[in-house]
């Protein structure tokens, strides 16, 4: 989100950043879901300082659907939705009761949604995964990580992130290649018909439709 910004819909859905973007633009699609409007906030600590420029810009109160999709990274669910709300009830704005609700009053809907299943420690990439766990190509990228692990340096040891390995590992077998999880979202290498995209799929009706 620069400083270009404009508020250009109605619909709004905040987001981590581009790769998420990317990813919620197929999905989405998928869903024949049109005019929402995409906001890369730019990371998972920028949602204050972001929203802050969100809400004082032009165009915000003719916002009707508003909706915030994060990571829960290390800590459970729980703890980034406060945050979220944190953020919401400085406003004076409806605030839901949990993640995946939406809440309305006055013709405003909110809802905040934590990857990747609003309840444990993750994020987007652990979601993904789901749809290849019982794919053949799910041992191929247990064997590669298995191997470079084994000699794995201490210092790559500390900023090692599993899923996000994972991830690349199995955009590797695709072909074309896309180096980016939200870019493999755009050219169909996630299965948005499988079970684990319910909830994300319910929420995004919900809020939107």
């Amino acid at each position: 989100m620069g400083k270009n910004f404009k508020i250009e819909s109605n619909n709004l859905l905040a987001v981590e950043g581009k790769d998420e973007c990317n990813f919620f633009k197929a999905l989405l699609k998928y869903l024949d879901i049109k005019h929402v409007q995409l906001v890369d906030i730019g990371g998972k600590d920028q949602f204050a300082d972001k929203f802050d420029a969100l809400y004082i810009g032009e165009g915000f109160k003719r916002i009707k659907q508003l909706g915030f999709v994060r990571d829960a990274e290390e800590k459970p669910a729980q703890s980034a939705f406060q945050s979220i709300c944190g953020i919401l009830k400085k406003k004076e704005l409806p605030t839901p009761d949990k993640p995946n609700q939406v809440t309305e009053k006055q013709g405003f809907k909110i809802g905040v949604y934590i990857m990747p299943d609003n309840k444990v420690a993750g994020m987007l990439e652990n979601l993904c995964l789901q749809t290849i766990k019982d794919e053949p190509i799910n041992g191929c990228i247990q064997n590669y990580i298995e191997c470079f692990q084994a000699d794995q340096k201490e210092e790559e040891k500390k900023k090692y992130n599993d899923p996000k390995a994972r991830v690349q590992a199995y955009l590797a077998s695709c072909s074309p290649i896309k180096n980016s999880l939200g870019l493999g979202a755009l050219k169909g290498y996630w299965n948005f018909e499988h079970q684990c995209f319910q909830d994300i799929k319910q929420f995004l009706k919900q809020l939107f439709i």
